[in-house]
């Protein structure tokens, strides 16, 4: 494990499962002290009481809550004194046509995919700048550099987390703050199994859902302690985001064909 995260102090959203745990736990390898943020308090009691080796603060956090969100990273300073690195994990994911789904659906994926990100951003950033440090990692996803049949809410999501990253990283940088972007595919998570009949014809999960999320956190990790502007993941991805960049309408017509058909907007 990199000698970056030693005894350096970490905010995980998402913790109480998939990457976001996976992460938590490689980071405690390295005695890392770890702020556990997520909804649900007994999950993240019991992650805590897994990691009992390191130093934790589970706090119950919903990130579409900003004053949840600022109440985390206030118990963050008070009980370490510094906030060195913030990993964005939280999410959720619902498939689907944009006809087919509610505007709360659509609106509760923006809530917490990107604006729970921003919350969360905008809560630690201050800590950061008084230090003079600090890396953010925002998880954003491969529907957020390409599509596929299903993703228009989610890929919007997605996407906006991804610019808004580009930009803001500049805008760090003025206080030595580091920002890196994360562009998981189908990694086997409770949140793509809960939607695996919607995903499971898609060529990207069939390339690529069997990656588990402890490998994934390896390789996050691992990008990060070499402060990586960008990591996508698993490898073999990156061929299609840069096909993808470089003839976008003909790589959405195969992803299509080989994915069962884009459906056709139900009014």
């Amino acid at each position: 494990m990199p000698q970056a995260f030693h005894n350096k102090v970490a905010i995980v959203t998402g913790a109480s499962s998939g990457i976001g745990k996976a992460i938590c736990f490689e980071l405690a390898k390295s005695n890392t002290r770890l702020v556990l943020a997520a909804r649900r308090i007994e999950l993240l009691e019991d992650l805590a009481k897994e990691l009992s080796a390191v130093e934790t603060l589970p706090c119950s956090t919903d990130v579409t809550d900003t004053t949840a969100v600022n109440n985390m990273a206030r118990q963050a300073i008070e009980r370490f004194g510094q906030i060195d690195y913030l990993f964005n994990c939280a999410g959720s994911f619902t498939a689907g046509g944009l006809g087919d789904l509610g505007e709360d659906e659509i609106a509760g994926m923006i809530d917490l995919n990107y604006l729970g990100t921003v919350r969360c951003i905008k809560a630690v950033v201050p800590a950061m700048q008084k230090q003079g440090s600090g890396h953010i990692i925002n998880l954003s996803s491969m529907l957020g550099k390409l599509v596929i049949p299903g993703s228009s809410a989610y890929s919007a999501s997605k996407f906006a987390v991804a610019g808004m990253s580009n930009t803001l990283r500049r805008e760090l940088a003025h206080d030595g703050i580091h920002l890196s972007v994360i562009y998981p595919g189908f990694v086997h998570t409770p949140m793509i199994c809960a939607h695996l009949d919607s995903v499971q014809n898609s060529i990207l999960y069939r390339k690529t859902a069997n990656y588990p999320p402890e490998k994934a956190a390896k390789a996050i990790l691992k990008a990060v302690s070499k402060r990586k502007r960008e990591l996508i993941i698993p490898p073999q991805n990156i061929i299609a985001a840069y096909l993808y960049a470089l003839m976008p309408g003909p790589l959405e017509a195969v992803v299509g064909k080989l994915s069962g058909g884009w459906p056709r907007y139900n009014s």
